[in-house]
């Protein structure tokens, strides 16, 4: 136990270290947004895109553990759904919770995780992983806040970002990549290893800096099932459909679990409020589950086990 906490400790004393120096005036809210967009737009594809390059997808790939992924994310979206509609909460906090129930933080902080915790090999599994959820959970978000969506909104035009999204087709390029066999120029290597090194603290600064306590509205009831549900449920569902299916509990089994345990993305605030969702709801989630995912981490990595 002492073991994993070392590796999730540091994750969130960076995240930490994001929000103090905020407070302090070191970083302030242009930085942030300018760090988000350089991450998204170029950092993380360059990570994604350099460790599936050189990896062997043959070897990373299992195709049994992305229909336990896609198995996963449409129950918890179902049951989000059948929730809503038994509380008879509004439609537009229907929307957002079923959204922020599947659509996790998995490229800031499932990422880091999985590699402090598994290493490149961990990473590289996680990153594939990346070019199947991604625009996956994009399209379920449409679906989910088209519930409170106007009339005006157009669900084509997010459905087109999301599979141009440069974290998808970074994957996918990395992906054809390593099939193609191309060796690396050695100093290409380093460099994106340069690059690569870069990404995940910047990324983990970025998201403490915006985590901010004082925002923490909306139903307490409905966030803290939200955050049992995003960094608990979903994640269980996943671990017992292997079981059903008589999957081995390993590598990749394991960062799959680990990726679906990731906390309410930050971008789902941003979704919300652009589909008339519940924003309150929105933000209140981002904040309960990125500040509990320090015990869920804690607990699945335990429950899980490392590699030897």
């Amino acid at each position: 136990m002492l073991e994993i906490l070392f590796i999730v400790l540091p994750i969130f004393i960076v995240l930490g270290t994001g929000s103090f120096l905020l407070k302090i005036g070191m970083l302030n809210q242009d930085y942030i947004a300018a760090s988000n967009r350089l991450v998204f737009n170029f950092f993380l594809p360059v990570l994604l895109f350099s460790k599936i390059a050189k990896s062997d997808f043959t070897q990373v790939f299992t195709p049994a553990d992305i229909l336990v992924m896609i198995l996963a994310i449409v129950i918890i979206f179902f049951l989000s759904l059948l929730i809503g509609l038994i509380w008879r909460l509004p439609f537009r906090t229907i929307g957002t919770f079923t959204m922020n129930n599947f659509r996790g933080n998995y490229a800031y902080m499932g990422l880091p995780v999985c590699f402090y915790a598994f290493g490149d090999e961990g990473l590289a599994i996680a990153s594939v992983l990346m070019a199947f959820i991604v625009p996956m959970v994009n399209m379920l978000s449409v679906i989910s806040l088209s519930l409170s969506a106007s009339n005006s909104f157009q669900p084509k035009i997010i459905v087109k970002n999301a599979l141009y999204n440069p974290l998808v087709i970074a994957c996918l390029t990395g992906i054809v990549f390593s099939l193609s066999k191309i060796p690396m120029p050695q100093f290409l290597e380093h460099t994106l290893s340069i690059i690569s090194g870069i990404t995940l603290p910047l990324a983990l600064l970025a998201i403490g800096a915006s985590i901010n306590v004082s925002r923490l509205k909306g139903s307490l009831s409905v966030i803290c099932t939200s955050a049992a549900m995003k960094l608990f449920i979903l994640p269980l569902i996943s671990f017992l459909i292997i079981r059903f299916l008589n999957m081995p509990l390993g590598l990749a089994e394991k960062v799959l679990i680990i990726m679906l345990a990731s906390p309410a993305a930050t971008v789902n605030f941003i979704l919300a409020s652009a589909m008339k969702g519940d924003t309150h709801l929105a933000n209140g989630t981002i904040i309960a589950t990125t500040l509990l995912s320090m015990i869920s981490y804690v607990t699945w990595l335990h429950f899980l086990g490392l590699p030897d």
